[in-house]
C-alpha cells in the first residue's frame, strides 16, 4: 500500500491573490491535500477515542450499573440512533447549502460539549450503583440524553467531513483514498483497546464499575483532542470535478444564453437521451438508482449488525468467561485484520470488479458467523477456535467499506454528497434500533438466537447488491476517462449546460465495455 494518500496530486499551488494558503501540505516530502490530511488525522484520533470507550468498556459499564440487564444497553444505543435519525438529514442539507467546513467546525464544538456532558454524568453516578436503585434509574435517563448528543455530534463526522473528503479526492481513484481513510480509522482502533489493556492492568484486570468509569473518562479526553482537528477544514481546498474544470476552460457566453442554460439546467457531461441507443438510455436510467440500492442494502445489513455488535463483548464475558484484557486483545486484533482484508479486497476489485468483490467477501464473512452459531456449544469452551472465527467474520464483513463508499461517491452529484453521507446516520438508527431488540432477545432467549437473526438479516442485505453487478463498471478508472472523453466531445460540438449534476450518469458512452456485461 502506498503510504502517501496524495502522491498523484500536482505540486502545492502558490498562494492565491487573496493570500490564501495552498491546497496541499508537505508530509514526509510529499504533497497532501489539506482536507485529506485533516480527515485522516481526525479519523485516527476519533478511532482511538471511540474504540477506547464506546465498545466493550461502556457496554460493560452500563450492564453492571443496571444489574446485569442487556436491555439497558439496547435502550441507550437506541437513543443514540434516534438522535442520528432526526439530525442526519438537516446536517447534510446544511452542509450542501453552506460551506461544509463551517458545519464541521460547529460539529467540533458539539463534540467537545458532549464529551464534557458524558464525563459529568459519570462523575455524578460514581460507584454508588447498583446498590442505590434511585440513582441507577436516574442515571439511565441521563445516559439516554448524553447518547442523544453523541448521535447529533457524530453525524457531522459521518456526513460533512466525509463529503468534504470526497470533494478533495480525484475521480477514478476514490477506492484507494477510502482505503487510506479506512486504514487510518482501523489502525487507530487498535490503539484504543491497547491503551485500555494497559489501563486495566494498572487498575486491576476486573469488571468493576470504578475501573470501567476511569477508562471511559480517558476516552472522553481523547474525544476532545479529536474534536480540535475539526476546526482546520476548508472548502477552498477541495478539488474541482471534471465538469467544473471543463466549464472554466469554456469561453464566456452571452448573458442571455447563460441565463437560458441555467434555466434548462442540463448536466454538462450528459449526452442527450435521443443521441443514445435504447440499451444505453436504459442503462443510464437504471444507474440513477445505484445510491438507493446501496443505501437499502447497507440499512438492512446495519439492522442485523445492531442486534449483536454490542453484545459480542458481553457474550465473551458471560458465556466464555474471558477477562477484560482478553476481550480487549480481541478488539486489538480485529482492526489490524480489517485493514489487511480491506487492502486485499481492494486489490481483488481491480480484477473482478467492486460489486463482485463485495459479494464474495461478505459471503465468506457470513459463513464464519454461521459456523459460530451452529457450533456455539462447543466453541464457547474453546476460545482458541471461537476467537479466530469471530475475528475473521468481523474483519471480512467490514473490509468492503472503501469499495462501497467509492461507488456511492462516483454516482452521487457533488452538490448532494453531504446529504447522502448523512443518510448513514439513518442506517445507524436502524443499527441502534435493532440493538434494543437484540438486548430484549438476549434476555429472553440467549446470545446465539440473536446471532442467528443477525446472520439471516445480513444475508438478505448482502444479496441485494446482486442487482448492482450490471450497473457498476468493473474498471473504476474508466468512469473518469469516459467523463473526460464525453466532455471533450460535447465541447467540440459547442454544447452548453450547467454544472448541476456532473456525476450522476455521464459515463455511458460505451456501456458494454464499462459495465463488463456479457
Amino acid at each position: 500500500m502506498n503510504p502517501n494518500p496524495q502522491e498523484s496530486q500536482p505540486p502545492a499551488s502558490s498562494p492565491t491573490k487573496d493570500g490564501e494558503s495552498s491546497k496541499n501540505v508537505r508530509v514526509c516530502s510529499k504533497n497532501v491535500n489539506k482536507n485529506v490530511f485533516m480527515a485522516l488525522v481526525l479519523c485516527t484520533l476519533y478511532g482511538m477515542a471511540d474504540n477506547l470507550w464506546s465498545g466493550t468498556v461502556f457496554v460493560a459499564y452500563l450492564k453492571l450499573i443496571n444489574g446485569g440487564e442487556n436491555a439497558a444497553v439496547g435502550y441507550v444505543e437506541g437513543a443514540n440512533g434516534i438522535s442520528g435519525l432526526f439530525t442526519a438529514l438537516p446536517i447534510g442539507y446544511l452542509a450542501d447549502k453552506y460551506p461544509r467546513s463551517r458545519i464541521i467546525k460547529f460539529g467540533g464544538v458539539a463534540l467537545i460539549l458532549t464529551a464534557v456532558a458524558h464525563s459529568s454524568v459519570m462523575f455524578y453516578v460514581g460507584d454508588a450503583v447498583p446498590e442505590d436503585q434511585d440513582k441507577v434509574d436516574f442515571s439511565l435517563y441521563l445516559f439516554l440524553g448524553v447518547m442523544t448528543l453523541w448521535g447529533a455530534a457524530g453525524g457531522v463526522v459521518n456526513g460533512p467531513v466525509q463529503a468534504l473528503y470526497a470533494d478533495s479526492t480525484p475521480e477514478g481513484e476514490r477506492t484507494r483514498y477510502y482505503v487510506y481513510l479506512f486504514a487510518s480509522y482501523m489502525l487507530s482502533s487498535c490503539v484504543g483497546p491497547l491503551l485500555s489493556i494497559f489501563l486495566f492492568l494498572y487498575w486491576g484486570d476486573e469488571w468493576t464499575v470504578e475501573d470501567l468509569k476511569n477508562v471511559t473518562l480517558v476516552g472522553m479526553g481523547l474525544e476532545v483532542v479529536a474534536a480540535m482537528t475539526m476546526f482546520f477544514f476548508d472548502d477552498k481546498n477541495a478539488l474541482k470535478e471534471r465538469g467544473e474544470e471543463e466549464a472554466e476552460t469554456e469561453p464566456e457566453r452571452e448573458e442571455g444564453a447563460e441565463m437560458e442554460a441555467e434555466e434548462v439546467e442540463e448536466p454538462l457531461l450528459q449526452t442527450p437521451d435521443e443521441e443514445l441507443s435504447p440499451k444505453e438510455a436504459s442503462l443510464r436510467k437504471r444507474r440513477r438508482y445505484i445510491p438507493y440500492y446501496m443505501f437499502a442494502s447497507d440499512l438492512i445489513v446495519s439492522l442485523g449488525s445492531g442486534m449483536t455488535v454490542k453484545f459480542f463483548p458481553v457474550f465473551f464475558k458471560d458465556d466464555c468467561d474471558l477477562s477484560p484484557v482478553n476481550v480487549q486483545i480481541i478488539y486489538l486484533i480485529v482492526p489490524l485484520l480489517m485493514v489487511l482484508c480491506s487492502d486485499m479486497a481492494s486489490r481483488l476489485s481491480k480484477v473482478f470488479g467492486r460489486v463482485q468483490t463485495i459479494l464474495l467477501v461478505k459471503a465468506l464473512g457470513l459463513s464464519f458467523l454461521y459456523a459460530i452459531i451452529f457450533k456455539v456449544d462447543y466453541l464457547k469452551h474453546e476460545p482458541f477456535l471461537l476467537v479466530p472465527l469471530y475475528v475473521l467474520r468481523t474483519s471480512l464483513m467490514n473490509s468492503t467499506y472503501p469499495m462501497q463508499e467509492s461507488i456511492l461517491m462516483d454516482f452521487v452529484p457533488k452538490k448532494e454528497r453531504a446529504r447522502w453521507k448523512s443518510l448513514e446516520s439513518v442506517s445507524q438508527f436502524g443499527w441502534c434500533g435493532s440493538a434494543v431488540l437484540g438486548g430484549l432477545l438476549a434476555d429472553r432467549f440467549d446470545y446465539t438466537f440473536t446471532f442467528l437473526i443477525t446472520a439471516i438479516v445480513q444475508s438478505v442485505g448482502t444479496l441485494m447488491c446482486v442487482v448492482l453487478i450490471p450497473l457498476v463498471p468493473r474498471s473504476e478508472k474508466s468512469l473518469a476517462e469516459d467523463r473526460k472523453s464525453e466532455a471533450l466531445a460535447r465541447k467540440s460540438k459547442g454544447s452548453r449546460g450547467s454544472l448541476s449534476e456532473p456525476l450522476l450518469s455521464d459515463e455511458e458512452a460505451d456501456s458494454s465495455r464499462m459495465s463488463g456485461v456479457v
